[in-house]
């Protein structure tokens, strides 16, 4: 089981991510950005960091504190509230920011957000739902 720890908590935001530019790529068939081969300047580094780091970053600014104190709410019900909070305020931000042409791109973030969630956490959100129906 993983434990829930910023680290962890940064660790899935910046996986989900990766896999989600790996889907685009495929998805659009344009692997022009991780052609790293071409780069030589520091300005071609810059914006491949950029394109890569922008929204990882923002996100684990805005979310990683709201998620690691989720798991401290002991009503699963509240729990499940600000998880799906959280998941429909990132589908916002991401279209908002990166993907306002086609928003259908917010929705892949969101489920490889979701699967990649529950592959970290899914020990961790069983106990807090199992622990409604102990009761």
């Amino acid at each position: 089981m993983i434990k829930v720890s910023f680290r962890n908590i940064l660790f899935y935001i910046f996986l989900k991510y990766f896999v989600f530019y790996i889907f685009l790529m495929i998805r659009n068939g344009d692997y022009t950005l991780i052609n790293l081969n071409r780069s030589k300047n520091f300005d071609n580094w810059f914006y491949y960091l950029w394109m890569f780091l922008s929204l990882p970053v923002i996100v684990s600014i805005l979310f990683s504190a709201v998620i690691f104190y989720s798991f401290k709410i002991k009503s699963s019900l509240v729990f499940g509230l600000v998880i799906c909070s959280i998941f429909i305020a990132e589908y916002f931000l991401y279209t908002y920011l990166a993907s306002q042409a086609d928003l259908m791109n917010g929705f892949y973030n969101a489920i490889i957000s979701l699967i990649i969630y529950l592959l970290f956490f899914f020990k961790k959100i069983a106990l807090k739902f199992n622990h409604v129906t102990d009761k």
